[in-house]
């Protein structure tokens, strides 16, 4: 088991509660930022590109601690607030109203965001879930140790802690979603969980059938609604996985179906991909300890150049199949298996059969042992 990654209450001061009583035009938004970053710095409104690169839509300078931030809107949408020399961003729900922010520049984390309902519903998940978020970096911490010592059986006692952590989360993220259909901040989840593929349609589309029409027609919300209703997926747990070839780093062909008989992670990664290379020790060390045991990596890149692949290779010590096209988003195998962000991975049984998706840590630790004592 191995490293698992995981993405304070405030009072808001009377500044953001005056500013929230301003009036707008329709279908517009402000930004009415405090910080305590230095006057002059820069501050950009960014969002997430089509691949999930960053664009920057707006700009401006903090002066005398404040900023101001504003536009117009069709749709809700999230962004996200950066100021130059501050590691990490404040998420922003764009909805009509006015949206107050107060940024700490040692403790970006603890932003205050507060002002339109959906931002006050985003305030509120934040500060419930800071509990679940504490208990399971607490439990990955004592998970890796007991690893590290060799005691395998503290290290399955723990992991057992953590599913049910994870479990509570995801209750509590369920009843959100319920009990708050007319909050971006729930369909913001129920993206996570259809996009992750950590909740089938069927309950999605429950959950998805309650929300207010305009989170259904808002960006994430016709996510949302494409995933849940296309056409059945091949990649599905239970299907047998989509067969496929690709050239080796020497330009041998090597095939899905020569590795049948053994228990298979299809590992899709790209040198450009940091969380793809923050993983990557994770599952060197799961390799080294399961291989022997029947465990095989296939790792498709969806590199575009050649000698940045096979120095990310060499360098991460990734000693298992390594197939690519070069081809970037538009990588046949990935293309078949309908990945659309990275890292992502897909874990087969003997017979070929996906059982399991984007697995980490310590979770994807139990599955493979799982899976070998079959």
């Amino acid at each position: 088991m191995k490293k698992i990654k995981f993405i304070a209450a405030c009072s808001i001061a009377i500044s953001f509660y005056i500013s929230s009583c301003t009036s707008l035009e329709p279908n517009t938004f402000v930004i009415n930022g405090t910080t305590d970053h230095t006057d002059g710095s820069s501050v950009y409104r960014i969002k997430s590109g089509p691949n999930g690169q960053p664009i920057t839509i707006d700009s401006t300078k903090v002066a005398n601690g404040s900023f101001e931030l504003k536009g117009s809107l069709d749709q809700i949408d999230i962004n996200f607030i950066f100021l130059d020399g501050i590691n990490g961003n404040v998420p922003v729900i764009l909805e009509e109203g006015a949206i107050d922010v107060n940024i700490f520049k040692d403790s970006i984390a603890s932003s205050i965001i507060a002002g339109t309902p959906s931002n006050n519903n985003l305030a509120q998940y934040r500060v419930s879930t800071q509990g679940f978020a504490k208990d399971m970096r607490t439990l990955v911490q004592e998970i890796n140790e007991a690893n590290t010592l060799g005691d395998n059986i503290l290290a399955e006692d723990l992991t057992a802690e953590y599913k049910a952590v994870e479990a509570n989360l995801n209750v509590y993220e369920r009843d959100f979603m319920n009990s708050n259909p007319q909050s971006y901040v729930a369909s913001l989840i129920l993206e996570r969980l259809v996009t992750t593929k950590a909740m089938r349609s069927s309950e999605a589309k429950l959950i998805f059938n309650g929300f207010d029409p305009k989170i259904k027609s808002s960006v994430s919300g016709k996510k949302v609604e494409a995933i849940i209703n296309a056409p059945s997926n091949p990649t599905a747990l239970g299907e047998i996985a989509p067969a496929f070839e690709g050239p080796t780093p020497t330009g041998e062909i090597i095939s899905l179906a020569s590795l049948k008989g053994k228990v298979t992670i299809i590992d899709f990664w790209a040198a450009w991909c940091r969380p793809c290379r923050i993983e990557n020790p994770n599952l060197v060390r799961l390799y080294k300890r399961m291989h022997h045991k029947g465990l095989e990596i296939v790792g498709v890149s969806l590199d575009k150049n050649k000698s940045s692949w096979l120095r990310a290779i060499e360098d991460d010590g990734l000693n298992w199949n390594h197939v690519s096209n070069l081809k970037f988003w538009q990588e046949p195998i990935a293309l078949l298996y309908g990945v659309r962000s990275i890292p992502a991975a897909f874990v087969l049984n003997k017979d070929g059969v996906i059982v399991a998706k984007n697995l980490r840590g310590a979770q994807l630790d139990a599955k493979i042992e799982e899976l070998l004592n079959e």
